[in-house]
């Protein structure tokens, strides 16, 4: 009868012990995979104050377009080879060093340019815009615009264009071309541009809408050749830290 009775109740708790152990070990991954999320959430970098945001690095620029005032010479973009540098005296090329992870963590590359060829007659007048395919949403108040660009020692003068949550149209001057080789030019995005009003979590960003060059009135006309790399913006993300899920716009 003891035998019988062991018999039997040997298979039931073997059967505890099984799903016992099956049970611990799901317990242990829920918990492993619960540390892990909370691991990973714990060293995400949190954003605040100034960043520096790329808008385009030009690796993949082959959708951008260019549009000309002069019906004259021919007008296109092309995505080419290379990368900022500078010519030393002895004639040799060493690459710009910049840095080419963004506070994103994102890391970019630079192994192209985006550039642009186009025709100028009208002196002072013709102008040659720089589109991308679509218009860049510039997060925080953007506070600079910086971008790579190699001269060819001419006085066209180059501008950005912006767009206002109002819908408005904002030229800014960045600067003239007059110099020879690559070097970073920037603009100071100024205050009184409308943007997100301070202390108010409102979506009204400003829009990246273009490059645009204008011709000088004392240039020779003819073809004309400019290159650019790495767009970028500095942004304030100071008045963008509270409460994401509730937002003054209703």
């Amino acid at each position: 009868m003891r035998k019988e009775l062991k018999s039997l109740l040997l298979p039931v708790l073997v059967g505890f012990l099984v799903i016992a152990v099956s049970d611990y070990k799901i317990f242990a991954q829920d918990a492993g995979a619960t540390t892990a999320a909370e691991t990973k959430e714990g060293t995400k970098k949190k954003q605040d104050g100034l960043v520096q945001d790329w808008l385009n690095d030009f690796e993949e620029c082959e959708d951008w377009r260019a549009n000309a005032t002069c019906p004259l010479g021919d007008t296109k973009i092309r995505k080419y080879p290379g990368k900022p540098s500078t010519v030393k005296d002895d004639g040799t090329v060493e690459p710009v060093d910049i840095p080419l992870e963004d506070d994103n963590g994102i890391v970019h590359k630079n192994e192209h340019v985006l550039g642009v060829k186009t025709y100028f007659i009208d002196r002072g007048f013709d102008r040659v815009e720089i589109l991308p395919p679509n218009e860049y949403i510039i997060r925080g108040k953007a506070k600079e615009i910086k971008v790579w660009v190699l001269g060819r020692k001419m006085r066209h003068t180059l501008f950005v264009k912006l767009r206002d949550y109002r819908g408005h149209i904002h030229k800014i001057k960045i600067g003239k071309l007059d110099f020879w080789g690559w070097r970073e030019m920037s603009v100071v995005v100024p205050g009184w541009l409308p943007q997100s009003p301070s202390y108010a979590f409102l979506d009204k960003n400003l829009h990246f809408v273009s490059l645009f060059i204008e011709s000088d009135l004392y240039e020779v006309p003819g073809t004309f050749y400019s290159y650019f790399d790495n767009l970028t913006v500095i942004t304030d993300l100071s008045e963008f830290t509270g409460d994401p899920n509730i937002r003054d716009n209703w």
